[in-house]
């Protein structure tokens, strides 16, 4: 489900791991063609398609102290509390983002943190937008420390945080930029997801003031999405 790219950085990764797509769909198109024109055409526009999906735009995140920032493009779904057994242990606050094979599929980082942890864990395919359902799927989860901005008196201010990157109905693979021992800016790349999937933010309830709300549009690095309650 997740590889290790070498040789190449993190900005390269995105436009490389879609090669293999584009030359297969450009050949497909190619095969097409001979034997319909419409069918060349329609191969042409799929070919297109797949090489807009791979596309990994440049960002620059506001990185406003004590926010947290989207880690993925796409639609809220749902913002509830839900009980978490890793890293980030007991109630946590969670905003669900579902990626349509239509939006950027890198993940970025929400808050300037420590990752220290990765967990992979087996699972379904079903449709990501199953806020649910997609309990059952595999995923990714991404364990990090970030620091309040005021943290209270006899707490140093890390809060662990955890982004998980969710397999869907047509996602099977993961591919993974960031590894434990390593310290991410906001909205830096984490990795990314392929053709429609689901990444989750999960906070300590009680520790932060959601700002978006189901329905609602958001950009990876981009958009505020959380912050933390001064106490």
């Amino acid at each position: 489900m997740t590889t290790r790219p070498t040789g190449m950085s993190r900005h390269e990764s995105a436009v490389r791991e879609g090669i293999p797509f584009v030359v297969a769909a450009t050949l497909i198109a190619t095969v097409a063609a001979t034997w319909r024109r419409w069918a060349g055409w329609a191969g042409l526009v799929f070919t297109v398609w797949v090489a807009w999906f791979f596309r990994d735009p440049d960002r620059e995140c506001p990185a406003v102290e004590g926010t947290l920032y989207s880690p993925a493009d796409g639609l809220v779904t749902a913002v509830d509390e839900v009980d978490s057994s890793w890293h980030l242990t007991g109630r946590a606050t969670r905003v669900v983002v579902f990626l349509s094979p239509l939006d950027v599929h890198v993940n970025r980082a929400p808050v300037t943190a420590d990752l220290v942890a990765r967990r992979q864990e087996p699972g379904r395919a079903l449709p990501a937008f199953l806020v649910a359902g997609a309990g059952e799927n595999a995923r990714q989860l991404l364990g990090f420390n970030a620091r309040m901005p005021h943290p209270s008196p006899g707490n140093d201010g890390a809060v662990p945080i955890v982004v998980v990157q969710i397999v869907g109905f047509l996602v099977r693979r993961i591919v993974t930029w960031r590894w434990p021992g390593e310290t991410v800016r906001a909205g830096d790349r984490l990795g990314m997801l392929r053709f429609g999937s689901r990444t989750d933010l999960l906070a300590p309830a009680g520790t932060v003031e959601v700002l978006v709300r189901p329905g609602n549009r958001v950009v990876g690095g981009i958009t505020p999405v959380a912050r933390f309650i001064r106490h």
